[in-house]
């Protein structure tokens, strides 16, 4: 079984917005950040750089510790195993009705880089073997033996 994990930085394009906890909801957190790709090659041969807006969900108690932490240009790391595509209507310059689409990731952890970092494509197995395996099946034994590391 594979399990999706998403890492990824960017910077923050836009002010992030924040809607506080009610009855029925917990906090939210939203941003969009742009995020960098990996080199791509161009027709005459030269690379360059594209850039993707990816919006970054957070809820609960880290959607109130980013809206006091981050704000528009910070440069952020965020983590998260949940993607999905959204779409939505909005206008262009003349006015007219354009459907638009983002990615948005629910991070389950934020954090100031300091560094930026290309995007990068992974996979790895789930449960990581290197796991005791009482934490893959939910026993309560502990299992005798070394942990195999994980294939590269």
């Amino acid at each position: 079984m594979l399990d999706i994990h998403i890492s990824l930085t960017g910077r923050i394009a836009y002010d992030p917005r924040f809607f506080a906890s009610d009855h029925e909801a917990p906090a939210m957190w939203s941003a969009v950040l742009e995020v960098n790709g990996p080199p791509t090659p161009r027709r005459d041969g030269s690379t360059y750089v594209p850039t993707r807006q990816v919006e970054v969900v957070v809820y609960g108690v880290a959607a109130i510790r980013a809206h006091e932490s981050y704000r528009k240009g910070n440069l952020v790391m965020a983590w998260g195993c949940d993607l999905m595509p959204r779409t939505y209507e909005t206008k262009n310059r003349d006015g007219k009705p354009v459907v638009r689409a983002v990615i948005r990731v629910i991070a389950t952890d934020l954090g100031l880089a300091t560094r930026y970092s290309p995007v990068r494509e992974e996979q790895a197995a789930w449960p990581v073997a290197a796991a005791p395996r009482r934490l893959a099946q939910g026993a309560s034994a502990a299992v005798e033996g070394p942990a195999t590391p994980l294939a590269a």
